[in-house]
């Protein structure tokens, strides 16, 4: 009765083994996650390059996180380098969370002030696609 009882065990362990890395490419596309400032222009150094226009109070921009998860919802988190007090609040230069549309792309908005030209600011993106592995990227913009 053991014998049979670790049999079945070594046998399901065995088969475990040999087919987890298939169940797991079977059930987890290939995601990926690259971000990107399609409005601005980006110079040979890599640095998006953002110009502030003074007449208004904020500049705005849209930047945009490919994940590959075609047709999945994926939540996408963004946080910036740089904040700045607003009446009284600190605030920082990107939205917290997106979501990924029917494409696999999520958006966020990056907004500068007057008191950040001159200054480069880093953004960062992650998300965690359906198997728990774990995306980060990063951009950088400088304001003129």
């Amino acid at each position: 009765m053991v014998k049979n009882i670790m049999f079945y065990i070594f046998i399901y362990i065995f088969m475990i083994g040999c087919n987890g890395g298939n169940l797991v490419t079977e059930t987890c596309p290939n995601y990926y996650l690259e971000i990107e400032a399609p409005d601005l222009e980006m110079d040979n150094n890599g640095y998006y390059h953002m110009t502030y226009l003074s007449q208004y109070i904020q500049t705005f921009t849209v930047l945009e996180a490919m994940t590959g998860s075609n047709n999945e919802y994926q939540k996408v988190s963004w946080i910036a380098d740089k904040e700045v007090m607003v009446e009284g609040y600190w605030t920082n230069c990107v939205n917290g969370n997106s979501y990924t549309d029917g494409e696999g792309i999520a958006k966020t908005v990056l907004s500068t002030w007057q008191e950040l030209v001159g200054d480069t600011i880093k953004i960062y993106c992650g998300y965690d696609d359906n198997c728990s592995i774990q995306y980060i990227d990063s951009l950088e913009v400088i304001v003129n």
